[in-house]
């Protein structure tokens, strides 16, 4: 019989490979680790690395999120959406300590994820309705576009510069940043940098997830523009169902135990944000997405789930009543994608 806690040796092949297999389709490993005690310990691999735990039924992450002993660290990722997807499992090369003081000098990484404290500044509502109408605009004569460069890729990026305080005016450099990395368009200290650009990111993918789902359910579709108020709605579903940052590593700073298990300090634990909103036992019939879902909301796998629900809340009307606005003949949104995941093209028609 396997210790418990422990993943049966069959398993761990499957979960070995995780990083690259979760990318065509996730929902085979959430529900391998929904059936697990967790949290699950899967060893080093060939390549090196010391191991993790992973936990993703919801109620064991948010007993981790919760818990004080493990902390955010810089060096394994920090906010959701910045760990590196190839060593998702193995853990090669990851620098140690590198931002360990700054990482635990934060506190709880539900302080990071779930406060209240995260709103963003009022004025960014218009700033973001504003480039809503510009962007939906910019699509008004045309007869189809991929939505994913022209809408989704742009949003985000004015939000954050809103929140943050630069310029209009900055918004490319902004977006360049929190894509290819480099020095910053304005001086932020180290942790609100790497949560701004992964929060970026993360809105990015979640809006063109959101999108997809909606125009591939055109009564859904007719209900937002006719109530744009279930955006709010929509926006969480798509934050369970369709993740766009799935998983956040931490670090325990002192021992802690979790359901199902102990846990070393220095050991790392892999939270499946993406797992938690597909666990049956929270959500029934996970696999249906479904904005009138009743219960409490999932974990949102996001770094800043403020900052997106407002950039979905007032930037999307505008593009969403938008006249002709269908998927373009024979195409189907496809979510890809480990380290942040969601529909990289998405084509469209429209009336123009």
């Amino acid at each position: 019989m396997a210790d418990p806690g422990r993943l049966p040796r069959s398993h761990v092949p499957a979960l070995a490979s995780l990083a690259a297999r979760v990318a065509r389709d996730p929902a085979p490993y959430y529900r391998l680790l929904h059936r697990e005690p967790g949290p699950v310990r899967v060893p080093g691999t060939a390549g090196g690395g010391d191991g993790i735990w992973l936990v993703g039924r919801d109620a064991d992450v948010r007993a981790a999120l919760a818990e004080p002993g493990l902390v955010a660290d810089a060096g394994t990722g920090d906010v959701p959406g910045l760990v590196d997807g190839a060593g998702l499992v193995a853990g090669e090369g990851r620098a140690e300590g590198a931002g360990r003081a700054e990482g635990a000098a934060a506190g709880p990484v539900a302080g990071m994820m779930l406060a209240s404290a995260d709103a963003p500044p009022p004025h960014v509502a218009g700033v973001v309705a504003r480039a809503g109408h510009v962007l939906a605009g910019r699509l008004g004569s045309r007869a189809g576009a991929d939505l994913v460069p022209e809408f989704c890729d742009w949003l985000p990026a004015v939000a954050l510069g809103a929140a943050l305080g630069l310029p209009y005016r900055r918004t490319e450099a902004l977006r360049r940043w929190c894509r290819a990395g480099g020095p910053a368009p304005l001086p932020l200290p180290d942790a609100l940098a790497v949560r701004a650009r992964g929060a970026e990111r993360a809105t990015a993918y979640a809006l063109a997830s959101l999108l997809g789902a909606l125009l591939t359910r055109p009564a859904q579709l007719t209900a937002v523009r006719d109530e744009p108020a279930l955006i709010d709605a929509v926006w969480a579903e798509t934050l369970r169902h369709d993740p766009p940052a799935p998983y956040l590593v931490l670090r325990a700073h002192d021992p802690v135990r979790l359901p199902g298990g102990a846990v070393a300090a220095g050991e790392r634990v892999l939270c499946l944000l993406g797992a938690a909103g597909w666990d049956p036992a929270a959500y029934p019939h996970p696999g249906r997405w479904d904005p009138y879902r009743a219960g409490r909301p999932p974990v949102p796998a996001h770094p800043w789930p403020g900052l997106g629900l407002l950039t979905a809340r007032y930037g999307l009307p505008p593009l969403l009543g938008m006249r002709g606005l269908a998927l373009a003949p024979g195409f189907a949104p496809r979510a890809v994608g480990v380290r942040v995941r969601g529909p990289r093209r998405l084509l469209v028609r429209l009336g123009g």
